[in-house]
């Protein structure tokens, strides 16, 4: 079931860790080094161009503005926690890294050419969709509904302007497919 407990918190150190490089690098970024920023951030033209592929990782953990960060950071601990408390640390780290540059790789093939893009969205809604794909192998059908509801709530509210909607889809259905096949195959060796 989905609920957290104060414990479960300190006992989810990767997502801690996480939400730390991800302020801390508002802040650095924040006080100064503008170029080393624009270095960072995911400029698709810069990729095919120049071949710059580190942005599709480096552009995870930087974040526009102050907004930015504080949603998507409420979200990375409340999901991040599940998820982590819910699969190996290797499991949440390969879901949540995976989903943000799935959902990275779409929207440098999907978007304008010269788009900056920026945030660990993409890697946050994978593990929205990890949860989702969770409470499905778990069969929890009342928390299934507000799943789904919370899903469809998000990616409708991704389609605002100036939000990198392909990387939030994507991540989210990459983050679910992880999920998913993570959980039925460690299902499957329970029952054995």
């Amino acid at each position: 079931m989905f609920v957290l407990e104060a414990s479960n918190f300190k006992e989810a150190r990767i997502t801690i860790f996480l939400i730390s490089i991800n302020v801390l690098l508002y802040f650095f970024f924040s006080l100064a080094f503008e170029d080393l920023f624009y270095q960072l951030v995911q400029i698709n033209s810069k990729i095919f161009v120049e071949l710059e592929i580190w942005r599709l990782f480096t552009s995870m953990f930087l974040h526009g503005d102050i907004m930015h960060l504080f949603s998507n950071m409420i979200a990375l601990l409340l999901f991040g926690t599940y998820v982590e408390l819910n699969f190996s640390k290797f499991e949440f780290l390969l879901i949540y890294v995976l989903s943000g540059l799935i959902g990275n790789m779409f929207s440098l093939y999907l978007l304008l050419f010269n788009v900056i893009s920026l945030g660990a969205s993409g890697a946050i809604f994978g593990l929205i969709g990890a949860t989702l794909s969770l409470l499905i192998v778990e069969r929890d059908t009342p928390l299934i509904m507000l799943g789904l509801f919370y899903v469809f709530y998000f990616v409708f509210s991704s389609f605002s302007p100036g939000i990198n909607y392909f990387a939030h889809i994507f991540g989210l259905l990459g983050g679910f497919l992880m999920g998913y096949v993570l959980k039925r195959k460690r299902k499957s060796f329970e029952t054995y």
